[in-house]
């Protein structure tokens, strides 16, 4: 049995146990919160406070006495926010779901709440501040510019800064009246906006066929300058924006921005004399200062999170139950023997941050893990003890990353005993994913390319036969603000030894996503659509035999299907967000195990006789029947 790392947190669940028939409340494996974003406030006479933005509510943190106060958005608003400012006055501004908020945090109290054009998703991703106090943000998908006057509490809709380019990521007001944005994902370019003649012009555009993200900012100097990528890994060239346009200078003639951090977790100014903040950290649960001395000083922050959702769940191949935080990446384990709930903490996982891993599969006592942000692909071998110190011996172990599948939705192991294919959505800006496959023995992957499967379109869910034979199931979405032309989803079939497809058909005529597959025995694989739509299909006929819709039971969560076995015989049992059920193998109807106590957000494993599941934040598990009659299978 693998040993706890010293820093985590163990919860019994005798102690956080709740019954519900033949439900049970397990606990909340991880209780901590994601910085989003952070500002120093400070007013003329010096004071100061330190804001934090989190998931539903800022932290405040006075750095004189150390104390802190949390304010919850308003209307139990729990969308994440993404970036933040403070204005010349100390007022605090951020962003999350469909409103600006504007908060004096020395009150402390919201002052103002300003909602997005109708249509739009997301306030604030970028802010920016002139000296007249009216600050500006971006919405998402439209990047819509909005000017915000906490004087005179009023918003006003200056323009839509593009049609094509959903993200408006960074802001910086400069000489002259206008206002700079850089866009993306699609292409990159720079952008500004006259707010006095209302004029809108593109600056700079990034080279034909390159995706990524301009970057502006305003300097310590009061100068803008502007970061065009030029196709090249992590390449680009800065320029000086003014008055004449756009004069190409070197990265050392660039003043540095008031911002620091990076990310989402971006700090904007620093404590004044001298001071300097290193970490704002929510999951530390702690402030650390450098004063002006050298010396360090910390501040403890007391904040009540709803805890922390977390993505699918897996069962292990030493019979434990592995999962991971979304935001921040915490990895966690329940010992399903012992009654055990441990939080190994954010730093388990290499380079986590404020990802997830998404997908799981393994291969003996190897479990393979694909993250996001960044397609990070983790070993984790459950036959040794976790161990955090760099070198050949880590584990978790980090072994490659790929944005081709920047997003991972699904891994599945192949019956070779040494490979695991994974897949998922590309980085920001693309349409259509790749497919990874790891070689569990090698430590080593290969990527094959989106156009290689079906191209504009990305892979969220893989089955393979026992005889070797894959299957695909594409999504036309493209979360990273790509632009999709595929109108409905498909299947394909992938001849292993070439790693090629040999077809490809559409199995649910206008699905947009076959967001689940599993393979089943006699040449069966059974499938979800994004719209719960149910279906099963015949490899040997080559043709859908049942296709059911399930919408009645709920919507689906991710990885809700599971192939275990009941007295030796292969039991298909699937998760949607209302219901549990099985499938009748003989005439291939669904069939209502039970009516769920609590939404499911995630799924799905089974570990002595015991299905188990996530509610947001909480671990959920569901009795089967007498221990033994069901376990899982790696299928």
């Amino acid at each position: 049995m693998r040993k706890a790392m010293n820093n985590t947190e163990e919860v019994n669940d005798s102690k956080a146990t709740g019954t519900m028939g033949a439900f049970e409340r397990i606990g909340v494996p991880v209780d901590v919160d994601e910085s989003r974003s952070a500002a120093v406030c400070r007013r003329a006479d010096g004071t100061e406070r330190i804001v934090i933005a989190a998931r539903g509510y800022v932290l405040i943190a006075d750095p004189g006495t150390g104390n802190s106060t949390q304010l919850y958005f308003p209307g139990g608003e729990g969308q994440y926010p993404f970036a933040s400012i403070s204005d010349s006055r100390g007022r605090f501004y951020t962003g999350a779901g469909r409103y600006f908020y504007v908060i004096d945090p020395f009150t402390p109290a919201f002052v103002g709440q300003h909602r997005v054009p109708e249509g739009e998703e997301g306030a604030g991703f970028a802010f920016a501040v002139n000296g007249d106090g009216r600050v500006y943000a971006t919405t998402y998908p439209g990047s819509y510019l909005i000017e915000l006057d906490a004087s005179s509490k009023s918003s006003r809709t200056l323009c839509r800064l593009d049609a094509e380019r959903k993200y408006a990521m960074t802001l910086a007001c400069g000489s002259g009246g206008k206002v700079y944005a850089g866009l993306g994902t699609t292409s990159p370019a720079i952008a500004s906006f006259h707010k006095e003649t209302g004029v809108l012009e593109i600056v700079l555009e990034g080279p034909p066929d390159t995706m990524g993200s301009a970057a502006v900012h305003q300097g310590c100097d009061g100068a803008v300058y502007g970061w065009l990528p030029t196709g090249e890994d992590g390449a680009g060239i800065w320029y000086l924006l003014g008055e004449q346009g756009a004069e190409q200078v070197s990265a050392e003639e660039v003043n540095p921005s008031p911002y620091k951090g990076a990310g989402y977790n971006k700090l904007h100014r620093d404590l004044e004399a001298g001071r300097v903040l290193l970490k704002w950290q929510l999951s530390d649960k702690q402030i650390e200062i450098m004063e002006a001395d050298g010396s360090l000083s910390r501040i403890s922050l007391d904040y009540k999170g709803g805890g922390t959702s977390f993505s699918p769940l897996f069962g292990g191949p030493d019979g434990i139950l592995y999962g991971t935080s979304n935001h921040p990446l915490h990895l966690f384990t329940y010992d399903t023997e012992a009654g055990r709930l441990t939080d190994c903490g954010g730093n388990i996982v290499e380079r986590g941050g404020g990802g997830n891993i998404a997908a799981y599969a393994a291969q003996g006592s190897i479990i393979v893990g694909a993250a996001y942000a960044g397609g990070m692909v983790h070993l984790m071998d459950t036959a040794k003890e976790w161990c955090t110190e760099p070198g050949p011996h880590r584990n978790p172990r980090l072994i490659y990353e790929n944005a081709a599948v920047h997003r991972p939705r699904c891994a599945v192991a192949h019956p070779d005993g040494r490979h695991v294919l994974y897949v998922g959505f590309p980085g920001y800006g693309a349409a259509g994913g790749g497919l990874g496959i790891v070689d569990v023995l090698a430590g080593q992957v290969e990527m094959l390319e989106n156009r290689e499967m079906v191209s504009g379109q990305s892979t969220i869910s893989l089955a393979v036969l026992p005889d070797g034979r894959v299957f695909g199931g594409t999504s036309i979405e493209t979360p990273g603000g790509g632009i999709s032309t595929a109108e409905e989803a498909v299947m394909y079939e992938l001849d292993w030894p070439a790693r090629q497809v040999i077809r490809r058909w559409v199995p649910v005529p206008g699905a947009r996503e076959i967001a689940q597959l599993i393979s089943g025995t006699n040449g069966l694989v059974y499938g979800l659509t994004s719209e719960s739509v149910f279906f099963v299909y015949d490899a040997g006929l080559q043709k859908i035999i049942h296709c059911r819709g399930l919408s009645s039971w709920g919507g689906i969560v991710r990885q809700g299907l599971l192939m275990i076995e009941r007295k030796g015989h292969p039991f298909l049992l699937g998760l949607l967000s209302g219901a549990l059920f099985t499938v009748n193998t003989v005439n291939m109807q669904p069939e209502l195990l039970e009516v769920l106590p609590v939404e499911a957000t995630s799924g799905i494993a089974c570990l002595n006789g015991y299905v188990y599941f996530g509610s947001g934040a909480e671990l959920w598990r569901y009795r089967m029947e007498e221990e033994g009659d069901y376990f899982y299978d790696s299928l």
